[in-house]
């Protein structure tokens, strides 16, 4: 092929491409709902992951390029314990991915051929680790085995000496990360068992096989691609687990160890990024490993529950040791959660067993603010990751555009990387304003914007240039009239409702009642944020003046939640008004579109480039984020699974019928996957309210999170007390749960194709 082939050739793709970004950009909603998870995957997962990877190279003081914690891997002094701490981690996740794997294995096995009593109660017990913190398990296996343990001490009389082992170190904790775990391999296997069709299975048998033959034949090859997956997530999570190698570890240190202990105990920025970056290796390999193999599963025989039944094992010597071994390792299961409340009941754990609710008269006052700020921030962010999560598996399933598989993939990426590694992602992206990306994520919802306001580049550009020089001028009148930052946002507000007019005035025919309200509405919101110290300031003083600890923190924490949604910082605020901006443009005649986009850029980009924008370590916004990025993977995978049920030819009779695209999402779609979507905010929840890992960098005094009131409880001996706020956590999230499934019945309790491997 020529060079001029080539060149036409590539002309030619760019052509295209460009031609599918302008069809899916006529429709503004669809367009729209693009670009905003796009910025949302780029700003919060793509760019933290990218600045963690620079910074590894940075030098903290000098700001030069520096690769010292790289050549410590090959310097002879440094050698021995880096290569130490990277097999004890390679090591710990290798066994836990082989114990869980074959755990849960056992557990799918035994649920779905072997016919035993009471099959609910054990899916419940068996999904119990996923609703609890990480470290629930280290706290229990502390308890009983541990070195004053119930169990070791108190039954066995062990005397724990030098030389003898204990809980602590690589063994106790692989032991603690199979039963953490387990449960995540089970759904993975028991969803592939149910699926599979009976059919082979059941010609082998008629030819003769035996059951031991058919299964190493035909039902173990189907299920590779199952049990490799569930392996290399078990990897994973593994690999990124941070509280329970801190709990257990002992004399064993992990890389998820050092890069916390680089970042809260060294304050060594570089280190803690380079050590990352290290992790990032193996674990980015194995969720690529992953990924291929559940890419794989068009190679086995999946075609729905089948028609004709499980083919159940009957021989009871197989059956019986599969329940035998099941029900034993539940009553382990059991037993480890049963210790935990016993032990929030406990005055003081192996020394004095009498009953005490000290503990959780500790938790409800001490800890309020702990339990609350959880509680909100978790419940903010599941909407979040669950609208997000439904956009993108739409655009994946249902739309064609060149760059929706990396779409896919970064939007996976952020719940398979380490937490710690999104955690000082996000330390290090957002201590100070990321002016170049606030300034891209601006100029792309710009430019979206002039480009339904004008035709022609000149005339596009014209607008963005104009706009967003006197938007950034206008921050500058304030100082010129000496007037604070309320007196600035009054000017705004002024000014909003001059477009208004304007708006009205300039509308298609029937419409100017909505644009004008739309905008009205902005500025009602800065003058909500003006006059919200009114409510939120009297409120917390007025708390301070009520009499124990529990109710004026109860006061304080809803006062603080009321700002989280009137008083967002400003570049929050200005982006938030752009995208509303295309909406308001649309309802206005043609030739007056280029008039009102450039005065919403005046005002968007006066707030967006305000002060520091997206500085937003220290704010309660980044919290949010960080939650609803971790649970994204779980909220598109369930998307994906209802999207591919649902035949394409409903949506194209509605689209046939006139309606455009955000219609049929709306009216047709969503309704139609609304199960798999509130599966998605159920997991997605509990992940948040037991998430640890990428919080614990983020979390501050006035938003404390009670992952990280756990593991400083149990760092400072108070393991009642952190058993106290273990139980309390997962009684929230069992009380969210049943909420849910009380509030959607039926309709949500039989949704159970929820592809669980990937999220």
């Amino acid at each position: 092929m020529t060079t001029n082939q080539h060149t036409l050739k590539s002309r030619s793709g760019l052509w295209r491409r460009w031609q599918e970004i302008r069809l899916i950009g006529q429709d503004p909603v669809l367009g729209l709902g693009l670009l905003l998870v796009g910025v949302f995957v780029f700003l919060f997962i793509a760019w933290p992951l990218l600045r963690v990877i620079w910074q590894g190279f940075l030098n903290q003081e000098t700001g030069a390029f520096d690769t010292t914690y790289f050549n410590q891997y090959f310097d002879p002094y440094y050698q021995r314990h880096n290569f130490f701490v990277l097999r004890n981690t390679l090591v710990m996740g290798f066994f836990t991915a082989l114990g869980g794997t074959a755990m849960g294995f056992v557990f799918a096995y035994t649920v779905v051929r072997c016919n035993i009593p009471w099959p609910r109660f054990v899916h419940v017990l068996t999904l119990l680790p996923t609703i609890s913190p990480p470290f629930a398990i280290a706290i229990a296996a502390i308890l009983l085995f541990g070195r004053a343990g119930l169990v070791t001490k108190r039954i066995l009389g062990i005397d724990f000496g030098q030389g003898v082992n204990d809980i602590y170190g690589i063994d106790g904790l692989v032991f603690v990360q199979i039963i953490t775990f387990f449960s995540v391999a089970y759904l993975i296997i028991r969803s592939m068992l149910e699926r599979l069709d009976p059919a082979m299975e059941e010609a082998a048998l008629s030819l003769g096989a035996s059951k031991f033959h058919i299964f190493r034949t035909v039902t173990l090859p189907l299920l590779i691609p199952g049990l490799a997956g569930s392996f290399l997530l078990l990897f994973v999570e593994s690999l990124a687990d941070l509280g329970n190698p801190i709990l257990l570890g002992g004399n064993t240190t992990v890389l998820s160890t050092e890069i916390f202990l680089a970042v809260n105990g060294q304050f060594d920025q570089q280190k803690g990024a380079a050590l990352s970056l290290v992790l990032l290796i193996p674990t980015l390999s194995v969720f690529l490993l992953q990924r291929y193999f559940v890419s794989r599963r068009s190679y086995v025989a999946v075609t729905g529950k089948p028609t004709g039944g499980q083919l159940l094992v009957k021989e009871p010597l197989i059956r019986w040791t599969f329940i035998t071994i099941t029900f034993a390792m539940l009553l382990l299961v059991l037993a480890l959660y049963v210790s935990i409340v016993v032990g929030s009941f406990t005055t003081l754990w192996g020394i004095n067993y009498t009953p005490d609710l000290s503990h959780y008269a500790t938790a409800f006052t001490r800890g309020m603010n702990a339990i609350l700020s959880t509680t909100f921030l978790s419940a903010v962010a599941t909407p979040i990751a669950g609208l997000v999560g439904m956009i993108v598996a739409y655009m994946v399933v249902r739309k064609s555009f060149s760059g929706k598989e990396t779409l896919d993939f970064v939007s996976n990426l952020g719940g398979a990387v380490p937490g710690t590694i999104l955690g000082i992602g996000y330390i290090v992206a957002f201590i100070k304003a990321p002016i170049v990306v606030v300034g891209l994520v601006y100029a792309l919802l710009a430019a979206y914007l002039a480009g339904n306001a004008a035709p022609g580049w000149p005339r596009r550009v014209g607008i963005i240039a104009v706009g967003t020089v006197l938007g950034y001028a206008f921050n500058w009148l304030p100082y010129f009239l000496r007037l604070d930052e309320d007196g600035w946002r009054w000017l705004l507000a002024a000014g909003l409702l001059l477009l208004a007019l304007l708006a009205w005035r300039t509308a298609l025919p029937g419409r100017g009642r909505h644009a004008a309200l739309v905008l009205v509405a902005m500025a009602l919101m800065l003058a909500i944020y003006n006059l919200s110290p009114l409510v939120t300031e009297p409120m917390i003083r007025w708390g301070r003046t009520l009499p124990g600890l529990v109710w004026p923190r109860v006061v304080g924490k809803t006062a603080s939640a009321i700002k989280v949604f009137t008083q967002p910082t400003m570049a929050i605020l200005g982006f938030t008004f752009l995208v509303v901006a295309v909406y308001v443009l649309a309802q206005i005649q043609e030739r007056w579109r280029w008039l009102i986009a450039g005065g919403m850029l005046i005002f968007c980009a006066s707030l967006v480039f305000f002060g520091s924008p997206l500085a937003l370590v220290g704010t309660p916004y980044i919290v949010i984020a960080a939650y609803a990025v971790r649970s994204l993977p779980a909220s598109v995978r369930a998307g994906v699974a209802a999207l591919q049920q649902i035949d394409p030819s409903i949506e194209e009779a509605s689209t046939n019928l006139g309606a455009d695209a955000g219609y049929t999402f709306r009216r047709v779609t969503l309704p139609l996957i609304l199960p798999a979507f509130f599966a998605g905010l159920i997991f997605a929840f509990a992940r948040h309210m037991t998430s640890l890992s990428a919080i614990i960098f983020l979390t501050t005094a006035e938003w404390p999170i009670l992952t990280v009131w756990i593991l400083s409880e149990v760092e400072q001996g108070g393991m009642s007390t952190a058993a106290a706020y273990s139980v309390i956590l997962i009684a929230i999230v069992l009380a969210a749960i049943g909420l849910l499934y009380l509030l959607l019945g039926r309709a949500f309790a039989n949704q159970t194709d929820v592809d669980l491997s990937i999220g």
